[in-house]
């Protein structure tokens, strides 16, 4: 049986690609902060939980202890879904905010797969969510907008250096997607559905990069597209 590990599973996408999985065949840990969704999850066979803020410092080694507590020394798959927004102006916001956001949607997902590499086998396979607002200026969500840029840049120059070690990454770029991750869901958000059936092909596809739906493509070539001073309908 293959292991596989996602972040932000507690609910949303998440949650979806958890079970997405285990019907794959998959058995399945996952992470979050919050313990009873996760705790609901576990009902489930081939599941397995870890309680964790991901902007702690010392998160990814606090992972891998867990994982070597539960006798797990191989992952087939690392899926670094985590991620949340503050809907802000950026004078408004504090560092530490900024610095737990960062931590969270940037940092995180490469140092949990730089302290899970050694367990990854070759064949194993990384994927990154993003977002396409990674390529697009967001005036109501400033610093999350620049955090998944950065996780962007990232992930994409991580992905020469697993290639050289047999691993494949894998970017997801999805639009507003419709899931509690939102105060109030934007217009024209997308269903988690959509994203979690995206990543679950582009693994089998072994796909490089998605966009979550395809024309959010264009962003990426145009950048501003469609608007430069995008505004999200909360």
């Amino acid at each position: 049986m293959k292991n596989a590990l996602v972040t932000g599973a507690s609910g949303g996408i998440g949650k979806l690609i958890v079970k997405k999985l285990i019907e794959e065949g998959y058995f399945v840990i996952g992470v979050g902060r919050n313990e009873k969704a996760l705790r609901e999850l576990s009902t489930l066979e081939n599941f397995d939980y870890i309680i964790m803020d991901l902007s702690e410092k010392e998160a990814a080694k606090r992972i891998r202890k867990a994982l070597e507590q539960r006798s797990i020394g191989r992952l087939d798959l690392l899926i670094n879904n985590a991620g949340f927004a503050i809907a802000k102006p950026l004078l408004e916001q504090d560092e530490d905010e900024l610095e737990r956001l960062f931590r969270v949607n940037a940092i995180a997902p490469i140092a949990l797969t730089k302290e899970l590499l050694d367990m990854i086998p070759k064949g194993g396979k990384v994927v990154f969510v993003i977002s396409g607002v990674a390529f697009i200026n967001s005036v109501d969500l400033p610093a999350y907008g620049a955090s998944k840029a950065a996780l962007h840049y990232l992930a994409m120059n991580l992905e020469k250096e697993l290639k050289n070690r047999g691993i494949s990454a894998i970017r997801i770029y999805p639009k507003q997607v419709a899931t509690p991750f939102w105060k109030r869901v934007p217009k024209g958000a997308i269903p988690a559905e959509k994203v979690a059936d995206a990543i679950i092909e582009a693994i089998h596809k072994n796909k490089s990069e998605v966009f979550v739906p395809f024309y959010i493509r264009m962003a990426k070539y145009f950048p501003g597209w469609p608007a430069f001073d995008y505004k999200f309908k909360f």
